[in-house]
């Protein structure tokens, strides 16, 4: 019980302030859009004692981003990361993609592949600022927001009358992007529409085999937002929004070449209302659906199908949130329920999950110095034991110069139903992967099974993975034109879960299951720093230090009788492994940095430059022994730098012309994502 102590003074508040509180102030400010993620509230970034960035619609701009991946890779400690099934994630602080949740104006974005979320999906052409909260935010948003947050919030209306931005933009591998924009205001309603083409021929990095690295695509967004006044105390908004991709799917198997298609159709549609009913309280009720839904085939040489797959997701939401302030204390409540349903070729039912949470954060200052965050959230899952999530956020001015930052949360993330239900036989490599509830089951069905694990240990459910983190950071501004900012952060996993060999059938067929493995823990240091002279020129540094491991190996490398041996590739001699040769995690460079400069050449001209570089990084143990040690092979790190050119031909026109990948760096065995040089022009027209 003393879990909900936050939350029951939250909701003591609540009745209090809405029954005394007089309206004082104007709805137009009481209803002010929220746009810091961080505390669902809106706030300055620089009295936040959270680590979070803001992607203001410039930085957008200055490399003609198309898609999310173009913008939110060029950040310091992020980056896109191929996970051991081949789809792209994104990894934050060291944690992996499925725990991170990505939302557009407040709402989730579903359709994760093996836990990622594919970026390029997501258009940025109507998007006026990226929220990034790193650390965990379960405290707010659950499951999923045990590594952060990435917000994309849409561009507003400021100005009445109609206003229409266009552009259009030509890329290397025949890569065409285009976008049209209108807005319109009149009193207090307001529209805005937005409409995304994307379509590339794709490209290919090796030419010794069939297949392309990436098939021709194309795909096109719908975004529609409708927000009206309909008194001075009720506000009334709707969004909704329509993806269609198209791809041609190519593939072999032993013998043969198999031709098809690939198509996605997304949709949401969401609708709020907000409430003043006085000048210190108002409340906000949202309502949200969403649908993502994949379907594929492939076909033989003469037509005849060969295979077929279909993933079709469904999320129901919604949340009644109450704010209120009293005396410099701001404060909100919210409730909700969610549901999901899940249907797939590799599925043996539709599984479906329903969520019941409610949550509170306090946010104040002490002493006229402390700026405290207080938040809890408690999560009741149908298939679960029900979970509570805190955090806990200082932050105090030493000097008008100097401000000391931490925070300390937990977080956690449910199973999916992927590590539940999946039931997937990969014919053509020849394994078969079983979700937990269901592998019993069917290895109790099959014949001639061999058990690795006994199958007693299958029969329990799985665990929610959950995590403790802590930041400390300091802001140092000695200047107006000079800024630092440093952050120390600490994540710690538990229950991680990792799919593990339980079982062979028939000719050593491998068969996984998931499991509660083992503990994981990333930390490091995160600096970034700025310059501006005067209105010429800008530079901007950023490096991340990240040390990522299992902290179970680092305790079995220390024990006296360690297993731990590698294979010294110069000796040929096997080499007992102590605490420095073990390297860590998969797929996590050591150092990652960038340095982005703007000069202003004139009033019209713009140069953009960005150097980012990583660090070695290895995707899989090379020598057998299970772990990532300096006697594996490594993937060497790498630069690329990016340059381009923007120039204001009038108030409502400019032309910008680029380079991405300047040095053509290319590395086809273990990087699909990075294409070597890429070539780009674009023109923006707008009307007012």
């Amino acid at each position: 019980m003393k879990n909900f102590v936050i939350i029951f003074f939250m909701l003591s508040a609540y009745f209090s302030f809405s029954q005394n509180q007089k309206d004082t102030i104007v709805f137009d400010r009481k209803l002010e859009e929220v746009t810091i993620s961080a505390t669902k509230t809106s706030k300055s970034i620089d009295e936040l004692p959270i680590p979070i960035t803001i992607i203001s619609e410039k930085e957008i701009q200055e490399f003609s981003a198309s898609k999310l991946y173009d913008v939110i890779t060029k950040q310091t400690g992020i980056v896109s990361v191929t996970t051991k099934t081949g789809t792209e994630g994104l990894q934050m602080q060291g944690l992996d993609a499925s725990f991170t949740t990505i939302l557009i104006d407040g709402f989730p974005i579903i359709g994760r592949s093996f836990g990622a979320l594919d970026l390029n999906r997501i258009s940025v052409s109507d998007i006026e600022s990226i929220e990034v909260v790193k650390g965990p935010s379960s405290s707010l948003y659950g499951s999923n927001a045990l590594g952060g947050v990435i917000n994309l919030i849409s561009k507003k209306q400021i100005d009445d009358g109609p206003i229409i931005n266009t552009s259009l933009k030509h890329a290397s591998h025949n890569t065409t992007h285009s976008s049209l924009i209108y807005k319109y205001k009149e009193g207090t309603f307001q529209i805005s529409n937005s409409f995304d083409y994307y379509k590339t021929d794709g490209y290919d990095l090796i030419d010794s085999d069939v297949l392309s690295t990436v098939n021709p695509y194309s795909n096109y967004t719908f975004r529609s937002n409708v927000r009206y006044e309909l008194s001075d105390k009720l506000l009334l908004n709707a969004n909704g929004h329509y993806y269609k991709q198209e791809q041609i799917n190519i593939a072999t198997d032993s013998s043969s070449l198999l031709k098809g298609e690939s198509n996605i159709k997304e949709w949401s549609f969401g609708t709020s209302a907000k409430y003043l009913m006085n000048s210190n309280f108002y409340q906000q009720l949202e309502i949200y659906k969403t649908n993502y839904r994949t379907d594929e085939f492939l076909n033989t040489e003469d037509g005849v199908l060969y295979e077929d797959n279909y993933f079709d997701h469904t999320l129901l939401q919604s949340e009644m949130k109450s704010y209120f302030t009293y005396k410099g204390l701001n404060s909100i409540v919210g409730f909700g329920i969610t549901k999901e349903e899940l249907s797939r070729r590799d599925f043996s039912n539709n599984p479906e999950q329903d969520l019941k949470f409610i949550y509170g954060q306090l946010d104040a200052t002490a002493f006229n110095k402390v700026n405290i965050i207080l938040g809890s959230r408690y999560d009741n899952y149908t298939n679960y034991t029900p979970v509570v999530s805190n955090k806990l956020a200082l932050g105090f001015s030493v000097t008008n110069k100097i401000q000391i930052n931490g925070s300390v949360g937990t977080g956690f993330k449910t199973p999916d139903f992927r590590q539940k239900y999946f039931d997937f036989t990969n014919s053509t490599i020849g394994y078969i992967v079983l979700g937990r509830d269901v592998a019993v089951d069917r290895l109790e069905a099959m014949q001639n099974v061999q058990e690795v694990v006994p199958f007693s240990e299958l029969s329990s459910p799985l665990k929610s993975e959950t995590s403790l983190n802590i930041n400390f950071g300091v802001k140092y501004n000695p200047a107006n034109n000079l800024s630092f900012d440093f952050n120390l952060f600490n994540n710690k996993v538990y229950d991680l879960i990792e799919w593990k060999l339980v079982a062979k059938y028939q000719n050593n067929t491998n068969i996984y299951s998931y499991f509660n493995v083992n503990q994981v823990e990333t930390k490091g240091l995160e600096f970034n720093a700025s310059y501006k002279k005067t209105d010429n020129w800008e530079i901007k540094f950023g490096y991340q230090l990240l040390y990522a491991y299992d902290t179970e190996v680092v305790k079995d490398i220390e024990k006296d009788d360690s297993d731990y041996y590698a294979l010294d590739t110069e000796t040929l001699t096997s080499t007992k492994l102590n605490k420095d040769d073990y390297f860590g995690l998969f797929n996590r460079s050591r150092h990652m940095g960038n340095i982005k400069l703007n000069y202003h050449l004139n009033n019209k001209t713009d140069l953009n430059a960005m150097i980012t570089y990583r660090s070695k990084y290895a995707l899989s143990d090379s020598n057998g022994n299970d772990i990532l040690d300096a006697y594996d092979k490594f993937i060497e790190g790498y630069s690329l730098c990016d340059v381009g050119i923007t120039h204001q031909i009038s108030l409502l026109r400019s032309f910008q012309i680029g380079v991405k990948n300047i040095f053509g760096f290319i590395n086809p065995e273990y990087i699909s994502n990075i294409t070597g040089r890429l070539y780009y022009m674009s023109v923006k027209i707008n009307f007012k």
